[in-house]
């Protein structure tokens, strides 16, 4: 008995002693901030200091929280419960920490059970911050769980089930500067429910099933993001009392038919409404100068006041303007007028068949003008417009015919995308090109030209020179013939250099002497051969994949051994002896050969091996085969020509006795 009962008190003792190692949880504390994320607990734990201004208890698997322990961290202003399995809010629990300041209870089951049931949130006085998204919640269910706020100013209810905001949805909230309502099911917002949040500047409304924006009236409001709905129209109050603070606003994918009505928004300086159904209309009313004057496809009240000037149009202050993927056939010279302080213009993936700017002083700030993907023919450029473009991207149009000047009149142009085109350079003076073709020497700005796909035959001497070109592409041109000098002038200047799929058989370009290309693509063409790099380069990646190389000789690649960190060799016939540099830098690893272990080379017209297992010996027994080879071949030969000589003198012999046998 006595056993027995020592026994059940050691259990008991084990018992209480893994009792208390379960509450005394890993957790971290830095700084005054207990870090319990990811650990599996099922409670609050409560040996914590008692001091702890932070807790964070994402990624574990409570389910309620309680008074206590929770209760004793008094001094708590950050508190973390996202990611856990909480339905229960014991009443009151969040009134016992007096200082908090940040409640994060994002992706709770907080629909689900009693935490509705038990009065909600309560007051939060001093609370700024809250996070009650991903919870499922809906109707009424908010009003409900939210409590009076007086100084909370950022509030997410994102990844919600909320159709529909009342007027007094966040009557408890009046200080909210920062609404995250994104990702829901809004269909209907009742008039005057953002009035009770008269600081209201930042509104998320993206990704819900919103179909028209009525009476717009947040004079406060500074951004404004509308993303992913099913907006047909945005239209404002007829009368706002106060003039709109809006700067940023975002309507990209929606149902938009027209240029959204910003007669009301002076301040704006980002709009987004790409990804909708617009098409701007091919001109103003007759006499018209204003951009918002009523006219059929404008979207906007009439302004028409010929005494304003460009810094009071409406339009004035954008600096971003993002149209792409839309229906716009073209762009009026009357829409641009306007833009004087736009800097990015994105009208890509429309239907535009000619883009014009030839009004002097058009576009005056603009650095980045994306044409790209639409089907454009005609490029009207005039000759002091675009002051300021940096970066001009136009592939996958159909140009074809250019004026010559078409790009040398872009004073500060730095980069050139036209790729996917049927553009044509002209060469140097002394080499002329066809008509219709663009000149691209004497562009003292331009750094990075693609011209990759464009149909190109010839690349005649001087197409570049005197333009400080340090990225070129000129890929994908099958049969082109690059001149000699066709990249004259470049020597200095260029790292880059894309030659691909172009079916190159000679390459008439003198490499070495380009001392900083870095990065040189010569891939899918039909060389086999390289100029020699006897002296040091900056050659650093070299992909020679898919030619017809079988030999790369020391006394040619020595000079890329000090810079050459990445080459591309698949795709060739290689030999496996006679490549001495090629094996001392796979064994050595001095240069990163692609996919080493799958790199094919030939003993001659025999076998094919991997190049990484092939070992001088190797290439040494191969030469005595190929020696006794050849000797076994010369007798042979001495032989058969011997016995071809007895064979004759004989044949000759017989016949000569024949003959006198019968005299």
């Amino acid at each position: 008995m006595r056993h027995q009962i020592l026994l059940l008190l050691a259990m008991l003792t084990l018992g209480l002693a893994i009792s208390q190692r379960r509450d005394q949880v890993p957790c971290r504390t830095v700084n005054k901030e207990a870090l319990c994320r990811g650990l599996g607990l099922l409670k609050v734990p409560s040996m914590l200091s008692l001091d702890i201004q932070a807790l964070y208890l994402s990624g574990n698997q409570l389910q309620s929280i309680l008074a206590s322990p929770l209760g004793f961290y008094t001094a708590l202003r950050h508190l973390d419960f996202s990611d856990n399995e909480i339905s229960f809010l014991q009443p009151g629990v969040f009134q016992a920490l007096p200082y908090l300041e940040h409640l994060n209870l994002a992706r709770n089951r907080l629909a689900m059970g009693m935490a509705l049931d038990s009065g909600g949130l309560g007051r939060l006085p001093l609370v700024v911050s809250l996070d009650l998204s991903g919870n499922s919640l809906h109707g009424s269910l908010v009003e409900r769980l939210l409590g009076e706020a007086p100084r909370l100013r950022t509030l997410s209810l994102a990844e919600n089930s909320l159709t529909r905001l009342a007027r007094h949805t966040f009557r408890g909230v009046p200080a909210v500067e920062q609404l995250d309502l994104h990702s829901n099911v809004l269909m209907d917002i009742e008039d005057g429910a953002f009035e009770a949040l008269p600081h209201l500047t930042h509104l998320n409304l993206s990704r819900n099933s919103l179909t028209c924006i009525s009476d717009f009236s947040l004079q406060h409001l500074q951004v404004l993001d509308l993303s992913c709905n099913s907006i047909e129209a945005f239209q404002t109050a007829p009368e706002p009392q106060a003039p709109f603070q809006l700067a940023w606003l975002d309507l990209r994918e929606n149902k938009l038919l027209h240029f959204p009505d910003l007669a009301a928004f002076p301040r704006l300086v980002y709009l987004n409404v790409s990804n909708n159904l617009i098409q701007l209309p091919e001109g103003l009313p007759q006499g018209s100068e204003d951009l918002h004057a009523p006219s059929e496809g404008w979207s906007a009240s009439p302004l028409s006041n010929p005494s304003r000037n460009a810094s009071t149009h409406p339009l004035s202050q954008l600096r971003n303007l993002d149209l792409s993927y839309n229906e716009i056939e073209q762009v009026p010279a009357s829409f641009l007028q306007h833009l004087t302080s736009l800097r990015v213009l994105n009208l890509s993936r429309n239907c535009l068949r000619s883009f014009e700017a030839r009004r002097g002083g058009s576009l005056p700030c603009l650095v980045l003008l994306d044409l790209s993907h639409n089907v454009l023919e005609t490029l009207e450029l005039g000759t002091k417009v675009l002051g300021s473009l940096k970066t001009l991207l136009l592939q996958d149009n159909a140009l074809g015919k250019l004026p010559a000047y078409t790009f040398a009149s872009l004073a500060s142009l730095q980069r050139l995308n036209l790729q996917g085109n049927q553009v044509s350079p002209c060469g140097g003076r002394a080499e002329p090109g066809p008509p219709g073709c663009v000149d691209f020497s004497g562009i003292s700005t331009l750094h990075v030209l693609n011209m990759a796909g464009n149909s190109m035959e010839t690349l005649r001497a001087g197409s570049f020179l005197h333009t400080p070109l340090t990225e070129l592409d000129l890929s994908a041109n099958p049969g082109l013939d690059v001149a000699a000098g066709a990249l004259a002038g470049l020597e200095a200047s260029l790292e880059v250099l894309e030659l691909q799929g172009n079916g190159l058989l000679v390459l008439r370009v003198d490499l070495p002497c380009f001392r900083h290309l870095k990065r040189l693509n010569l891939a899918e063409n039909r060389l086999s051969q390289l100029p020699a790099w006897t002296r040091a380069v900056s050659l650093e990646v070299l992909d020679l994949r898919n030619n017809s190389f079988s030999l790369l000789p020391g006394n040619a690649m020595g000079g890329l051994e000090t810079s050459l960190r990445r080459l591309y060799l698949q795709g060739n016939p290689l030999s496996c002896c006679g490549n001495g540099w090629l094996a001392a830098q796979l064994h050595q690893g001095r240069v990163d050969v692609d996919a080493t272990q799958d790199l094919i080379c030939r003993f001659g017209s025999q076998e094919e091996v991997s190049l990484s297992l092939v070992r001088p010996e190797d290439c040494e027994k191969g030469g005595l085969k190929n020696v006794n080879l050849i000797l076994i071949l010369s007798f042979a030969l001495v032989a058969a020509i011997v016995l071809a000589t007895l064979a004759t003198c004989c044949f000759l012999r017989r016949q000569k006795l024949s003959q006198q046998y019968k005299a």
